[in-house]
């Protein structure tokens, strides 16, 4: 069903219409929710003759409120980019709304949050300015604070650091996007003046953010083809030769480049668009087009693919394989869930005896065992695009 979903995928993209083929319609219709595109691939379907009814009917209600929501989520963040404006507040907008606005039809590409990057000056006031307009704050770290709107149902992450320091894996990826404020761009949506990163930078955010759920458990399909329609749209306003050396000094240009064949090949990726280096078309991609159609939106298909993430950002870190750094991670890494180290730090063996039983009590012994063979596998896949050695 995978061939079929990119297909079809392919085709909403460039919006085309889809020719029938054969389909099993139950298992398309819990692929494209595991990957949250069931509105893109429902719009391309929903004409075929042997669409059978019932499924057709569920199906086509989930896509109209997907869409419907979409909208009214839409019309919230593009009055607030008018209420930062009115104060002169440059707060970027990254992913969401600038990647849906490339889509034929923008309200089918569903989005979970949108995300803003704000100075640490302007927190404060940006905060204001939500509150105000009906969010609630729902969590707060070090560098993101969500917020939600019960009545739109929009949910806002307002960022200080688009990626957290405190990562060993990838919180050296913040660097690239210090002085983003100094030369940002501003976008036209639906007659708004939008604040967004700059091209190069924007296109290097969506790949390292790519990079980031690879890491995790995952990634799924709806990444790829959020950079396939930023890349063609801004292609010639990219730094290709700065992007590909950034991409080289973190050990993820051949994994990058890799995801381009695939693209290529599967989405029909215009290469004419942008700059393509020498020999990429040699690039095996398989093993990674079955990583990402197995893991589901940002990898969470299975609770043994999310578990297996500690097995893998521990390996990125550290350069090697550690099953009992997964079972027991340092204590920044333990605070974070259990709040109670951070005053009492000293109670740390109580709070990984309250891990693993959670974990028992959660987990069969079989999933335990399936967690770190998924971990293991996908440490093989970093080693053969060369993530890591």
């Amino acid at each position: 069903m995978n061939s079929e979903m990119i297909t079809l995928l392919k085709d909403a993209r460039l919006n085309q219409i889809s020719k029938p083929i054969r389909l099993d319609y139950s298992k398309l219709y819990e692929l494209s929710n595991q990957h949250q595109i069931s509105a893109l691939i429902f719009n391309q379907i929903y004409s075929f003759d042997d669409f059978p009814v019932e499924i057709k009917q569920r199906w086509k209600s989930d896509a109209l409120k997907i869409n419907a929501f979409q909208t009214r989520k839409t019309m919230k963040i593009l009055h607030l980019c008018k209420q930062f404006s009115k104060q002169n507040l440059k707060v970027l907008i990254v992913k969401g709304l600038i990647c849906r606005s490339l889509y034929p039809q923008p309200d089918n590409r569903q989005s979970n949050d949108e995300d803003l990057y704000v100075q640490k000056e302007e927190f404060e006031i940006v905060t204001e300015i939500l509150l105000k307009n009906n969010f609630t704050i729902v969590s707060k770290s070090d560098d993101v604070t969500t917020f939600i709107d019960p009545i739109s149902g929009l949910s806002i992450e307002l960022h200080t650091a688009l990626f957290s320091l405190e990562s060993k894996a990838y919180g050296n990826y913040q660097k690239y996007f210090e002085h983003a404020f100094d030369k940002c761009i501003v976008h036209k949506i639906g007659g708004v003046d939008v604040y967004s990163l700059e091209y190069t930078q924007h296109l290097l955010f969506l790949i390292l953010h790519f990079v980031k759920h690879f890491f995790h458990g995952g990634v799924g399909i709806r990444q790829v083809v959020d950079i396939v329609m930023y890349s063609e749209a801004y292609g010639d306003k990219v730094n290709w030769d700065r992007l590909y050396d950034i991409l080289k000094d973190l050990n993820i240009y051949v994994l990058i480049t890799s995801l381009f064949v695939m693209a290529h090949d599967l989405l029909e990726f215009d290469y004419t668009k942008i700059r393509v280096p020498e020999g990429i078309d040699k690039s095996d991609y398989q093993d990674l087009f079955e990583d990402i159609m197995d893991a589901g939106i940002f990898g969470q298909s299975s609770s043994e693919r999310i578990h297996s993430a500690t097995i893998t950002l521990n390996t990125i870190s550290d350069g090697k394989t550690s099953v009992l750094k997964s079972i027991f991670p340092s204590l920044k890494e333990m605070q974070g869930k259990y709040k109670y180290l951070n005053k009492y730090p000293v109670l740390l063996p109580f709070a990984y005896f309250s891990r693993i039983v959670n974990y028992k009590k959660n987990n069969s012994s079989k999933n335990s065992q399936r967690t770190i063979e998924v971990g293991k596998q996908r440490i093989e896949l970093l080693k053969k695009y060369r993530v890591i050695k």
